[in-house]
């Protein structure tokens, strides 16, 4: 106590002297005049400095920071007194400001992030490499989740997929590398499924959410930027390799098979059409199964690159590898409607079980040479793999039982074995030349092809049960096993092979010209882009039946029975046999320029679609198996900026923007995704979506890493395209249709803050849309006794999109101790799933709060060891129907589970666990 009382207290903040931005981790060391006291602390994420408990007397406080001089004060510190010693230190380098916004070395750092979203012409969020490398996320999927405005619709392993910007379905959305757009391999949209891109392999993600007219205009949600990593400005090398471990595969044995022996190629395609299949075309490899106990997970990761001595020639590799095993389970109730009170019914209720294994690869390179002050050349080429292999084993039950109650009848078992393997590759040349003093050229040349080949999809079906057993009054006392049979009557075996390619051939050409006019800077620029597309996909399916009349028992060792090929010429007419062509034709005018403390930028865009589809299927019996569509599309944008300070932006924006329907949505098919609960239908009416888009954003960044960005939007949507069940004949079907009109609108908050080494990142937003559709109500006809249907008008919001989202992120950074630890949570509030035809029975998936960690300690200079956990809460994903679950006929005696009556209906309920990553990082 009496040292305290004796003792006095030194702080202050570190900051750059010119540009007064903070210094996070600079060296600040306090020492008296004859040596006797010195001590050392490093800057917190704030730039701020504390000694507490410092003894009266005469003291020295000095700054360093890396490329910036030495900076240092002399006081005196009194009994008690809180001395505040702030110091500006100065650059190295007379041109450091602005090689700190712009240059190479600074390209992955969270300064340069929050330079882009303050400086940037439109309204944008930016997520740093160094955020990236320390957040729990390994795909650039799971890092949109942490953006404002963004949730992500997650793939069946529990891992993000696509990302929903401000409720804006993945169709509204579209993935830009280095500013260029590329193909997809997904094999329904056209828009890139991010989780084939690894996190480590980017300097930047940046997410547009208003356009300007240079920018392509199919983004009525906004799109995703991936700057691939630069050469900086010395040589670098960074390298990570870690393991890891899937916490459901603790209590569940993971299981694979051996796909070595599929072609890559039908027996058809391989063949020709007119080719006769044979058993030896089908292999029993994929059936061959065996189990391990919790393999595994690794990753893999390097870069390396810099500049020559004179600066003018830059190259830079990199390689991302990731070997990930997970396993999940299911459970699904195959619904419907009943015709009499429109209210839920159960058909079937399935179990499922998933070993997932994926190894993402990627692969990035890039050169440039500046020949001299108004010319640079630069060429890079990348190369992202996900390959994926996954068994499923499912049984399914009937809930037909009446009164024999769960646990007898029929079981329908399917074991499923799937590889597939997704690419793309992109390569771009790109120049920029200086024709004048105000007259600025560049150019690109693109070339991308993404695909994804399945395989040999190789499904086994067999049959069993259990049957009750009753005393001589009727009661049930028990039940007995079925066998284990194939059924004679039906495909015990079938084979499908799905392959799709998209190739895009891309020429961009803009001028700009800066003129003065009345003393104001304007640019002005224009230029066009035209892209030649090829879409082509094959498919072919095959049954194989039972040998002979009788039913064979399947022990697990397929190879002690017997089959026949029952449809051997494959599937040559199915409409998935398609060939489809796009060509898009751009151009564009745009101006900016600033009238005191505003930016105006504005201009319009002109696209034109040229599309042409011929598919394999009978023309006479498929309406729209050969087809085609052109539309003129002009697409006007406004974007107002005033700087309110020099670190303070007041935003209004509009723009108009389109969505095209996806490929595999126009092609008249029938079929479609083993995981859907229900085939899937093309339809060739679809038309294309429009939109007029507003923003209105206030921005704030008081400090070199503290920001506030608050805003509103609204879209108003015409000609929305959602997924519907819809009814032909007997059966039910999953199409994409257009559903009128609708608007978006919401409001946003971002908030980050940091005092010394503690951080606070937080955003939430609020989103409500609104889309009228006819839906129908079945009933029983009171006078007539009959069924019967009529149509209401129900207003519901769009699919996908979900009221609430937010995030919260608690941070700890220590630069002294080497320290960086987050505490990550994401709630994304229900959102509709599946749009069903009748009245009040949508599917809902519920609300998640989800919690991942992630935790980086310095161990030397150049070694680092990082942990990251994901899903600590054991989140699953599930699905209801917003109705009551009542007692029908059919399940009167039965003890549903997971149905409460009284309770919304239950669909189904997907679980992941944990997922436990542990790694060490080197840095050059």
């Amino acid at each position: 106590m009496a040292i305290a009382q004796n003792t006095g207290t030194v702080k202050g903040i570190v900051a750059d002297k010119d540009s007064k931005e903070t210094l996070v981790g600079a060296t600040v060391t306090l020492k008296n005049d004859n040596k006797t006291y010195k001590v050392s602390v490093s800057t917190g994420l704030d730039g701020s400095y504390t000694f507490r408990n410092v003894p009266k007397g005469k003291y020295e406080v000095e700054a360093k920071y890396v490329t910036y001089k030495d900076e240092d004060k002399d006081f005196e510190l009194k009994v008690g007194e809180v001395k505040i010693i702030n110091l500006n230190i100065e650059s190295k380098s007379n041109n450091l400001d602005e090689v700190k916004i712009s240059g190479k070395s600074d390209e992955g750092s969270d300064y340069k992030s929050r330079s882009i979203e303050r400086k940037s012409d439109q309204v944008l969020n930016a997520v740093s490499a160094r955020t990236i490398e320390v957040s729990p996320d390994l795909t650039i999927a799971n890092v949109t989740q942490r953006v404002s405005g963004v949730s992500i619709e997650r793939s069946n392993n529990g891992e993000g997929q696509y990302a929903i910007i401000r409720g804006m379905d993945k169709r509204y959305n579209y993935t830009l590398v280095n500013g260029v757009k590329i193909p997809s391999p997904d094999n329904k949209n056209r828009y890139v499924p991010l989780d084939i891109f690894p996190a480590d392999i980017v300097d930047r993600m940046e997410v547009y959410k208003s356009l300007t007219p240079n920018l392509e205009g199919d983004a009525i949600g906004g799109g995703i930027n991936l700057v691939l990593k630069d050469a900086p400005n010395r040589f670098t090398v960074r390298a990570n390799a870690a393991v890891g471990m899937a916490g459901s595969l603790f209590d569940q044995d993971y299981t694979k098979f051996d796909h070595s022996a599929s072609s890559k190629s039908s027996p058809r395609i391989a063949n020709g059409n007119g080719y006769s299949a044979t058993l030896a075309d089908f292999p029993n490899n994929p059936f061959n199964y065996s189990t391990k106990k919790a393999p595994v997970s690794t990753i893999f990761g390097l870069s390396a690159g810099g500049r020559s001595a004179d600066k003018k020639f830059g190259a830079l590799a990199a390689i991302s590898y990731q070997n990930t095993y997970r396993g999940t389970k299911t459970v699904f109730y195959d619904t419907d409607v009943d015709r009499a009170t429109n209210e839920p019914a159960l058909k079937s209720v399935q179990s499922r079980a998933y070993s997932i294994q994926q190894e993402r690869t990627g692969l990035h390179a890039k050169l440039d040479y500046k020949f001299n002050k108004a010319n640079k050349l630069d060429l890079y080429a990348s190369y992202m793999n996900l390959a994926q292999n996954q068994f499923r084993f499912q049984s399914d039950t009937t809930l037909n039982l009446g009164r024999v109650g769960m646990g007898t009848g029929r079981v329908s078992n399917n074991y499923r074995s799937s590889r597939v393997v997704q690419q793309i590759f992109s390569t771009n040349l790109h120049g920029e030349h200086e024709i004048a003093d105000n007259f600025d050229m560049n150019w690109s040349l693109v070339y991308a092809k993404a695909d994804a080949n399945e395989p040999d999809r190789a499904s086994l079906s067999i049959v069993t049960g259990r049957t009750a057993i009753f005393d001589a009054s009727g009661n049930k006392t028990g039940s007995s096993q079925n066998p284990i049979l194939f059924n004679s009557t039906g495909a015990a075996q079938s084979h499908v092979w799905a392959k799709n390619s998209d190739e895009d051939k891309t020429a961009y050409l803009n001028f700009i010209y800066k003129p003065k006019i009345a003393d104001t800077n304007v640019e002005f620029s224009f230029g066009g882009m035209y892209r030649d597309k090829t879409r082509t996909s094959s498919y072919d399916d095959y049954s194989l039946r039972l040998s002979g009349s009788t039913t064979q028992t399947y022990d697990g060792n397929i190879n002690n029975n017997t089959f026949m090929v029952q449809t051997v010429g494959g599937s040559p007419s199915d409409p998935l046999n398609y060939n489809f062509k796009e060509k898009i034709a751009a151009a564009y005018a745009q101006f900016k320029f600033n009238v005191g403390k505003l930016q105006t930028l504005g201009g319009v865009r002109y696209e034109n679609t040229q599309q042409d589809w011929v598919t394999s299927a009978n023309i006479n019996q498929i309406i729209g198996a050969i087809g085609s569509k052109k539309y003129d599309d002009f697409l006007p944008s406004l974007n107002f900026k005033y700087a309110l300070g020099d670190k303070e932006n007041l935003r209004l924006s509009y723009y108009s923007a389109i969505s095209r329907p996806g490929f595999y949505e126009l092609i008249p098919h029938t079929g479609g995704d083993p995981d859907a609960d229900y085939q899937e239908l093309g339809n060739p009416n679809l038309k294309r979506i429009t939109s007029d888009n507003f923003d209105l954003r206030y921005e704030l960044f008081p400090k070199q890493l503290d920001q506030l960005l608050v805003g509103v939007f609204y879209k108003n949507i015409k000609n929305p395209i959602e997924f519907a069940l819809v009814n032909q004949a007997t059966s039910v079907f999953y199409t994409a249709a257009n559903f009128g009109n609708a608007t978006n609108y919401g409001f946003e908050a971002d908030f980050t803050k940091y005092i010394s080494k503690f951080g606070f990142r937080a955003n939430y937003t609020f989103t409500n849309s609104k889309i009228t559709t006819t839906k129908t109500v079945l009933y029983r006809d009171a006078a007539t006794t009959g069924l019967t249907q009529r149509t209401e008008e129900q207003t519901r919001p769009l699919q996908g999109q979900s009221k609430h989202i937010g995030n919260l992120s608690l941070l700890f950074k220590d630069a002294k101790s080497g320290i960086d630890a987050q505490l990550a949570a994401v709630y994304t509030g229900p959102r509709i799933f599946t749009v069903s035809p009748y009245l009040d029975n949508d599917i809902w998936q519920k609300g998640t709060i989800t919690l991942d960690l992630s935790a980086e300690k310095k161990i030397s200079k150049n070694f680092s060891v990082y942990i990251k956990v994901n899903n600590l809460l054991n989140t699953p994903s599930e699905l209801e129907i917003k109705r009551p679950y009542q007692i029908t006929a059919s399940t009167i005696n039965q003890d549903v589970a997971n149905q409460t009556v009284g309770e919304n209906v239950f669909v189904r309920k997907d679980e992941y666990k944990q997922f436990y990553l542990l790694g060490l990082r080197y840095k050059l």
